[in-house]
């Protein structure tokens, strides 16, 4: 093989191993799940939402449609401080959820807090984290809570994640149009 040929064969050979990277068994969809929780005061000062467990699976899609319904699932607790987009998760909780069927266990480790509210009658968070389910890799994802109710004391109506798009995508696009390039320089020599 010539010096140019050897070249292409291996930018091709380069993708082709990111091309597999970025095809692993990534975490998709989303999951909603129902419960009680009770806040220990408002926005501002450190403010705990304690969780009423067990929680249950409302709906699944994508990877987890499967999810049956009613499935049981443990939240651990947490404590932020600030009010709006200056809420801060003061420590990460890993998990925040997590339930088991079978040898198949799912879970969610909630690392940043992006928006955080708690008033009388209602409480809206969202975050980001990773999703963990047996058997697929983890998966860098979002969480909301939402929640009404009286005084401190919430009846959840859903609390979903949902995947965010990963960055091998534009790492492939890059090595894709650098290839390209590549490609172009050495028919020019």
């Amino acid at each position: 093989m010539k010096g140019p040929t050897k070249t292409i064969v291996a930018l091709f050979g380069g993708a082709l191993l990111l091309c597999e990277q970025a095809q692993a068994a990534l975490i998709s969809g989303g999951i909603e799940f129902f419960g009680s929780a009770t806040a220990s005061g408002p926005s501002g000062p450190p403010d705990t939402i304690h969780f009423i467990d067990p929680w249950h699976v409302l709906a699944g899609i994508g990877s987890y449609a499967g999810v049956p319904s009613g499935t049981p699932t443990t939240f651990a607790d947490f404590t932020f401080i600030g009010d709006g987009s200056t809420a801060i998760l003061l420590a990460p909780d890993t998990p925040i959820w997590t339930f088991t069927i079978g040898a198949t266990t799912y879970s969610f480790d909630f690392l940043a807090m992006t928006n955080g509210h708690v008033e009388s009658g209602s409480m809206s968070f969202t975050g980001t984290g990773v999703a963990h389910i047996t058997g697929f890799e983890p998966t860098p994802t979002y969480i909301t809570i939402q929640g009404t109710g009286h005084g401190f004391d919430f009846r959840f109506s859903s609390c979903s994640i949902g995947s965010i798009p990963e960055g091998n995508t534009m790492a492939l696009v890059i090595l894709g149009l650098m290839s390209i390039g590549g490609v172009v320089a050495l028919r020019k020599k």
